[in-house]
């Protein structure tokens, strides 16, 4: 494992590996902050400031992550989302959000977009009255704050050219 020079330092923390940075990108508001970041750059100590902005942490995409499947169970019912940025289907309009499920789960609580209806190919353009729900992530997100366990979603999708409006209920 490569190690992190501890003299090189975020927010005093030393860096010995990327779990240090982890660790105080851990603790440091969603709200946006200013981190004092010490290196050594051709062997000479620099300072500097790396500025987050407010929302920093809901750029990132975290749905490659493992870890993204019982989000998915949770949020999507069991539904894989790929976001359509180029070519989109006929019905699904030409802005806004556009997530076509690649694929939908087939077995017990990944089963829950299944068992609602829901189909492979399917594009939602509409979770919860939103139209803004850009990536999986965003989706992710949004259901996770502001839904709970139990709560019946609608959902606006395209199916074959043609709108048509599902419910997805969320699951712990």
């Amino acid at each position: 494992m490569r190690h992190l020079n501890p003299r090189c330092t975020v927010n005093g923390q030393p860096l010995l590996s990327i779990a240090d940075v982890q660790w105080v990108l851990h603790h440091t508001p969603a709200t946006g902050a200013r981190l004092k970041v010490d290196v050594i750059r051709d062997g000479k100590p620099v300072a500097l400031t790396l500025r987050l902005d407010a929302g920093w942490r809901e750029r990132d995409d975290i749905s490659w992550r493992s870890s993204s499947w019982g989000l998915r169970r949770m949020g999507t019912g069991g539904m894989l989302l790929e976001a359509l940025t180029d070519e989109r289907p006929a019905g699904v309009p030409k802005d806004g959000m556009a997530l076509r499920a690649k694929h939908v789960g087939q077995f017990g609580a990944h089963a829950a977009a299944k068992n609602a209806g829901f189909l492979a190919g399917d594009v939602i353009i509409s979770f919860d009255g939103r139209t803004d729900l850009m990536r999986e992530t965003d989706l992710f997100a949004h259901a996770l704050r502001k839904l709970k366990p139990g709560d019946k979603v609608a959902v606006t999708i395209v199916r074959n050219g043609a709108k048509k409006e599902m419910t997805l209920p969320m699951q712990e």
